[in-house]
């Protein structure tokens, strides 16, 4: 049995061409660091920045101490340097928390990451495709090492040649999320390019929160914070959420009333997920 998915509120992508960063990262307030093989690095240097890259996690071990999440981003495998990363992986054994597959666009390749990665290791699938949007179900429930999806609006706007704003990726958002519901497994939001304005960033965070993602990616340390204080709940949810847990344990399958409203399973469910972004499952 797999152990229990990290915590992934906030992920930092750090080229892997930059090595000087990685320990950086694990004091930026994210959750984990994404070591990047693919939109960081030129074909021209993939296989040196990879080489370095682990040469210097089979030296160090992992980035920062756990639950510090250490994960590499590699190449699409539908590219030659996407399996010479996964063969590259395979031979040296690396025990990584998360590998990050990019453009997925069916569970095979869920599949053919497998047979390769070691040890218990976990999957972020990032669907930033038609093909990938299309097939976000069926990705998300192709094996239990799938920890979360990302959506990657950047890229799919580029493939319909549409543009990457609000409206116009509504719906396809709320389908990854909708496919990561049905799996049980968690949603990531893309980063927010707008580097220097927490405001924006904030305001993106809360959108896609009552969406129902769990966390956004980022791209500079600054933003690590500020994601994760919009995905965290505030003190009134917390102390709501612990009253609806304890009184559904202690109703022990009779009616749970609190704050004179009914609970029904999706409010506790609820509540349960409240308890579980605020650091606790419990209700005391």
């Amino acid at each position: 049995m797999l152990t229990p998915p990290p915590r992934l509120t906030s992920l930092l992508f750090t080229p892997g061409s930059r090595p000087e960063r990685f320990e950086k990262a694990a004091a930026s307030g994210a959750d984990g660091i994404i070591i990047d093989w693919e939109d960081a690095v030129p074909a021209s240097d993939k296989d040196h920045v990879r080489a370095e890259v682990i040469a210097w996690l089979s030296e160090r071990g992992r980035v920062g101490t756990p639950p510090f999440v250490t994960a590499v981003r590699i190449n699409s495998l539908r590219n030659a340097h996407g399996l010479a990363d996964l063969d590259a992986l395979n031979a040296v054994a690396l025990l990584l928390d998360v590998v990050v597959l990019p453009k997925v666009e069916s569970a095979a390749e869920v599949h053919q990451a497998l047979r390769k990665l070691r040890g218990e290791v976990r999957l972020v699938c990032l669907v930033e495709t038609v093909l990938g949007v299309r097939h976000a179900a069926e990705i998300a429930a192709a094996a239990p090492q799938v920890a979360a999806l990302a959506f990657g609006g950047f890229d799919l706007s580029a493939e319909t040649g549409g543009e990457p704003t609000w409206d116009a990726l509504l719906w396809p958002r709320t389908h990854v999320v909708h496919a990561c519901a049905a799996a049980g497994v968690l949603a990531l939001d893309q980063p927010c390019i707008a580097l220097d304005d927490s405001a924006a960033l904030t305001a993106e965070c809360e959108r896609v929160r009552a969406l129902g993602f769990a966390g956004k990616l980022a791209v500079h340390p600054r933003q690590c914070a500020v994601i994760q204080t919009a995905f965290q709940p505030d003190a009134e949810q917390v102390a709501r959420a612990k009253r609806i847990v304890a009184a559904v344990e202690q109703a022990q399958g009779n009616v749970a009333v609190v704050d004179g409203q009914m609970i029904d399973v999706p409010m506790f469910r609820s509540a349960q997920r409240v308890l579980q972004r605020a650091g606790g499952g419990g209700a005391s």
